[in-house]
């Protein structure tokens, strides 16, 4: 698996989306909602308020939010890549 490393990314208001830039400069929309609401430890992110506290944690290799949640990069990608197809398909 490629190593993807994030440059940035922001919480769109009042949703649970990600506008994401990638180090390689291209930027992504990502849809967390089915992450979230699947996972016990992420639930709390469903409050648009605590997810937009979204940050690029480890070197860009994740994004995390209070209290220690992070998410990997690599994760991120793949699951840009799998809602980009969906669209596409």
């Amino acid at each position: 698996m490629q190593n993807h490393r994030i440059e940035a990314v922001h919480a769109l208001p009042g949703t649970l989306t990600l506008a994401v830039k990638w180090r390689d400069g291209s930027e992504e929309l990502v849809d967390m909602s089915p992450v979230i609401r699947r996972s016990a430890p992420l639930r709390h992110l469903e409050d648009p308020g605590k997810f937009a506290e979204v940050g690029v944690i480890d070197w860009g290799c994740a994004i995390g939010w209070r209290g220690d949640l992070g998410y990997g990069a690599d994760t991120l990608y793949e699951q840009a890549r799998q809602q980009t197809m969906k669209a596409a398909g």
